[in-house]
């Protein structure tokens, strides 16, 4: 009977024994992928606050916003810029009123739209976003923006442009427009402008 022997060289030996050690280690992955890869991603994410995820998430959002902004203002003319601004304020405005009716922020006087512009910027820029509402009838709301973590961005980058006031103004304008036609709003401060406070009135006109 003939009788072969195998010999295995050292590095061979090693590269085997690595394979079945992992192997051996992901056999309960290749058994329940799905489930022992959901408890570990899931258990995971339990020990990280809500807060905390939406945070540091709008907070790379409002860096990379501020940043595009820049570079769209040094593309071209302030007054190119400015003009952007306007177009883009029109444009996700409708959004913004879907994203109100979706979540169901409801009512279409100056009041209402006075906690419904604030609460839905706060979605995209985070927790450390803050707003005052002075309370006033239901015809007229006057809103200042006491922490804004978009202007606090563009100051940690050292920019001196303002990115803010176009934004504030036409941003605000639109929105405003999707919750009632007949609804104004003016913004009456600007941190641009050297006030400590963004500040906007709402008002119904009949």
């Amino acid at each position: 009977m003939d009788t072969k022997v195998s010999s295995m060289s050292r590095r061979g030996f090693l590269k085997g024994l690595a394979v079945g050690a992992g192997g051996y280690a992901l056999g309960p992955l290749l058994i329940h992928p799905q489930e022992a890869m959901g408890q570990s991603i899931e258990g995971y994410l339990e020990k990280v606050p809500v807060e905390t995820r939406w945070d540091l998430a709008s907070g790379a959002y409002v860096t990379w916003y501020v940043s595009h902004s820049k570079t769209l203002y040094d593309q071209g003319s302030k007054e190119r810029f400015i003009e952007f601004m306007k177009q883009t304020g029109r444009t996700l405005a409708a959004g913004y009123k879907g994203f109100a009716d979706r979540f169901g922020f409801s009512g279409n006087d100056a009041k209402s739209a006075a906690t419904i512009i604030p609460a839905i910027t706060t979605v995209f820029f985070g927790p450390r976003q803050k707003y005052e509402i002075e309370e006033v009838p239901a015809e007229k709301a006057r809103v200042k923006c006491i922490n804004c973590v978009f202007w606090n961005a563009a100051q940690a980058q050292k920019i001196t442009d303002d990115l803010c006031s176009a934004l504030s103004l036409y941003s605000w304008e639109g929105r405003a427009k999707a919750i009632n036609p007949k609804l104004t709003s003016t913004l009456v401060k600007a941190r641009p402008f050297g006030d400590s406070v963004c500040e906007w009135v709402l008002e119904l006109k009949t």
